[in-house]
């Protein structure tokens, strides 16, 4: 540590910290005359040199400048652009050491921000955790580049390789920012998919455009149709989602069923993990067919459908209307008519007009977890059985902690790595009604 004497206001001089452990969001912590110091890059058991460039009263950030005492477990990141690049927060330490700090963030949450006593079972890694990403979304310069964003600003970082995406997605991201070079000016953002075929679709994001046709710039749509890319959709002069080119369609298999998928539906990043985390789902449902169950925040329908064959009847509940148009032709595609139900809009509004009662509810909500009203609405109902599929630990807390005071029992906690190298995880909670609060 370092004892010297530091004002709350951010200065040049460089000072050393010692790192003691990971933040949830990547970054190291140590202290300076006893204030929090959060130093991106720097891990845990490495002394570094840093620069303030923050101060609050109980806490500041600093820049890493160098590291005067190296962990065993620093390596040199794979990653060109890796220390500019928002994307990855971890690429500097091994992956096993990631996972970790994963299960530990899991943990501290649950028991600082839940207060809630469980043990976490070891996280589920990938054996090779890189190009696992299905989609990228790149911001546009007007010189045509294109890139992400640098963590907490607008400057844009442009890369040759995202490691992260497949040799074919970075050749489908050359070959638009070669075509759009300085035309086009209003496409701003340009958004990929790619299934498990190797198939791709592209979202060009901005004003409508009735320059950018098949007819008037064939080489373009031809360049990516031979590299796999099979539709490309836009706006219409109403500011609608709009077919420009190629298949109307876009499927992802998913536990060996097929779903559509409209460019501006959800869907998980990586294929072979969202296999890993739904099978886990089916086996805590535990059900035997004769189940009400629900689905909220549904999505596309992935995890209604598998539910659907070994339930009685399940409703799923989603706000996105390009969403629930893709669950409701799933389940014709997958068979599962009569089994399954689908109803737009927010789960807490529809969740309260449904007048069967659920035996187990089963639900993926976003990064801000659930509304308090369907928290409270699941304590009025009591289903027996909860599954809550989270991708952000803190707000999974918050509500387990409401659920818990509501006499729900956490049975199980699996921590999956859907995001390597990058600061998010994963988890399945299982829980089961007791009645007795706070357990």
């Amino acid at each position: 540590m370092n004892d010297k004497r530091l004002d709350n206001d951010p200065t040049d001089e460089k000072l050393t910290v010692e790192c003691l452990r990971l933040i949830s969001d990547g970054s190291g912590i140590g202290y300076l005359n006893g204030i929090a110091t959060f130093v991106p890059g720097l891990l845990p058991g490495e002394t570094g040199e840093v620069e303030v460039y923050e101060a609050k009263k109980k806490w500041q950030r600093a820049r890493l400048l160098s590291v005067v005492k190296r962990s065993p477990e620093r390596i040199a990141a794979p990653c060109s652009v890796f220390e500019e690049c928002g994307g990855c927060q971890l690429q500097h330490t091994t992956y096993e050491e990631t996972l970790v700090w994963k299960q530990r963030w899991v943990e501290d949450a649950l028991s600082r921000i839940g207060k809630i006593s469980v043990e976490v079972k070891p996280i589920l890694g990938m054996a090779s955790p890189w190009r696992y990403r299905n989609k990228a979304s790149l911001h546009r310069e007007p010189t045509g580049k294109l890139g992400y964003y640098k963590g907490k600003s607008k400057d844009l970082i442009h890369f040759s390789d995202c490691l992260l995406l497949s040799e074919r997605m970075n050749r489908w991201i050359r070959i638009a920012e070669e075509f759009l070079t300085d035309s086009f000016a209003e496409i701003h953002t340009l958004s990929f998919r790619e299934n498990t075929k190797g198939e791709g679709l592209l979202l060009l994001e901005g004003p409508p455009t009735k320059a950018l046709s098949a007819e008037d710039n064939p080489e373009f749509f031809e360049a990516l149709f031979k590299e796999g890319v099979r539709s490309v959709w836009g706006t219409d002069s109403e500011g609608n989602l709009a077919l420009v080119w190629g298949e109307e369609r876009f499927s992802q298999t998913i536990l060996d069923m097929t779903f559509e998928v409209s460019p501006l539906s959800f869907l998980q990043v990586n294929s072979l993990q969202t296999d890993v985390l739904y099978s886990h789902v089916l086996d805590g449902a535990a059900l035997t067919g004769e189940e009400i169950v629900w689905d909220l925040y549904s999505g596309i329908g992935t995890l209604a459908l598998a539910l659907a064959s070994k339930a009685q009847k399940v409703t799923g509940i989603e706000e996105n209307p390009y969403a629930v148009d893709n669950a409701i032709q799933n389940a014709v595609n997958n068979n599962a008519v009569g089994h399954v139900e689908f109803l737009m809009g927010k789960v807490e509004s529809r969740m309260t007009k449904i007048d069967e009662e659920p035996d187990v509810v089963v639900l993926d909500p976003p990064r801000s977890g659930m509304h308090p009203a369907v928290v409270q609405r699941l304590l009025e109902l009591k289903p027996q059985r909860i599954i809550y599929v989270s991708c952000d630990p803190g707000t999974l807390a918050r509500d387990l902690g409401v659920l818990t005071q509501g006499g729900y029992g956490v049975d199980s906690v699996q921590p999956v790595d859907m995001f390597p190298w990058t600061s998010h995880v994963e988890s399945i909670i299982m829980m089961t009604y007791s009645g007795q609060k706070g357990k």
